[in-house]
């Protein structure tokens, strides 16, 4: 992954440079600092010679930073003498962390306890550098909040590495790291949410069937608000879970307000927040919303892959192709850029152009079904055009369903590109009634332009998002 190996590469040159400047203040100039207490976090950056998102982060690795309750702003403070100890206690990771960016794959072909240090160092470095996960969590203070042994800690962190890489390897090696992590200390609310938030992961990304990563995630996200109900990422995935499954659009945006009411860096509910938003079709609040998202996460490629499909449906379809289209060259591996190319070609009826990005998503998913359906849809659309691709992927759908597999949505999609009004508003009330989670794109979804003026879509697509 190359903005991975970059960043990790930065943030070990970063590490270390900060620590010699520490060890400037500690042993010259900086002595007459020390004692002294800094008041903002603008200072406590200065003072490692960072910046204030590095630092906010630390807190996690207990950064010992103490909030001034009261007041209309979070105000903070720090003891100097208490920060240049905390540093000499975290020891310097840079030099395990570049071993393992510099052979990421034999590291991960051994899963001695060597292995996982490097890991949990090499993800530190990343999380601390690229702001992956959202860490600092509102109100709470560093002090209040429960701290697991190390060893947690270390699995956790390699856990949330894994999580952010978003391919199925590292995303079934984060559900087992969260796992281990748990096993260490069952109080961990954080890891039950990292675990929560991997299942949701697994569904996109892994092909997880929908009726288990989303009650698989529920159930984690639950564990981890009874254990901190202020937990604002454990909020954002029971929000995930509201939202997209349970159907309760009014009810999961409101949990991503609550949560970023208690955490207002946490990307990832601005984040989701903004990809609900999308499904709602309410677009300028959902680039509102991904913009702030990128703001606190300009790193983050999920990020930036779902804002150019929210400004793909906002008509600027050129900026849209500017960010997937070198996202998709560079990085890959990512599915997202690919899916998403995918539905803009199908949009602008390059069908050849669809296909291929269909393929690559599949494959990056491993599902072989859906593999051979498209190879045989590229041989018709070869020897017969647009409409025998079409009637060729129809055919296989309709196998698929007969065989007690595949999605009354995905016909539907099919006869509404066809032309085929009955047969895809049919199909589109079969999803409906067994409550499949495609249907909550069918308002964005560009197959089912063809029907946005008629009465009984525009009826069924109303319903969408009501609990019932």
């Amino acid at each position: 992954m190359l903005r991975d190996y970059a960043g990790a590469r930065t943030n070990v040159i970063g590490i270390t440079g900060q620590k010699r400047a520490f060890e400037g203040m500690a042993g010259g100039n900086g002595s007459d600092r020390r004692g002294n207490r800094l008041k903002s976090w603008k200072e406590i950056a200065a003072f490692f010679d960072t910046d204030e998102r590095t630092v906010r982060r630390w807190q996690e690795r207990g950064l010992p930073v103490h909030r001034v309750p009261g007041g209309a702003r979070p105000t903070v403070y720090a003891d100097v003498d208490k920060l240049e100890a905390w540093f000499r206690g975290s020891g310097d990771p840079s030099e395990d962390a570049a071993r393992e960016v510099a052979a990421p794959e034999a590291a991960a072909a051994s899963p001695s306890r060597e292995r996982m240090g490097l890991l949990a160092a090499l993800a530190a470095l990343l999380l601390l550098g690229a702001g992956a996960y959202g860490f600092s969590q509102g109100s709470a203070s560093p002090q209040a909040r429960h701290q697991p042994p190390q060893k947690a800690a270390d699995l956790y962190l390699a856990g949330t590495y894994d999580f952010e890489r978003r391919t199925p390897a590292s995303l079934h090696r984060a559900v087992e790291r969260f796992g281990q992590a748990i096993a260490e200390d069952p109080a961990y609310a954080e890891a039950y949410t990292g675990l929560a938030n991997t299942y949701l992961l697994l569904r996109e990304h892994a092909g997880m069937a929908d009726a288990e990563a989303y009650p698989r995630a529920r159930e984690a996200a639950e564990r981890a608000l009874a254990l901190d109900p202020d937990l604002a990422q454990a909020h954002a995935a029971r929000a995930f879970v509201t939202f997209y499954w349970e159907r309760d659009w009014a009810r999961g945006l409101a949990g991503f307000d609550r949560a970023i009411a208690l955490d207002p860096a946490a990307s990832r509910a601005h984040h989701w927040r903004a990809t609900a938003l999308y499904h709602a079709r309410r677009i300028e609040e959902a680039l509102a919303a991904i913009n702030e998202a990128q703001r606190r996460d300009p790193q983050s490629r999920a990020i930036l892959a779902d804002k150019a499909l929210i400004l793909f449906h906002a008509g600027r379809t050129p900026e849209a192709l500017a960010i997937l289209r070198p996202m998709a060259a560079s990085e890959p591996e990512f599915r997202s850029a690919h899916a998403y190319l995918a539905i803009i070609h199908q949009a602008e009826g390059r069908p050849h152009d669809y296909l291929r990005e269909t393929m690559i998503s599949a494959r990056l998913v491993g599902n072989q079904t859906e593999i051979a359906m498209l190879e045989a849809a590229q041989r018709a659309l070869d020897e017969g055009g647009p409409g025998a691709m079409w009637r060729s992927l129809l055919a296989h759908e309709q196998g698929r369903r007969r065989a007690g597999g595949g999605s009354a949505y995905a016909l539907a999609a099919i006869h509404a590109t066809m032309g085929e009004r009955d047969a895809a508003l049919r199909d589109l009330q079969a999803s409906s009634s067994a409550r499949e989670p495609g249907l909550l794109s069918v308002r964005m979804d560009p197959m089912f332009r063809p029907l946005h003026r008629d009465p009984a879509f525009q009826r069924l697509a109303a319903q969408i998002g009501r609990p019932g």
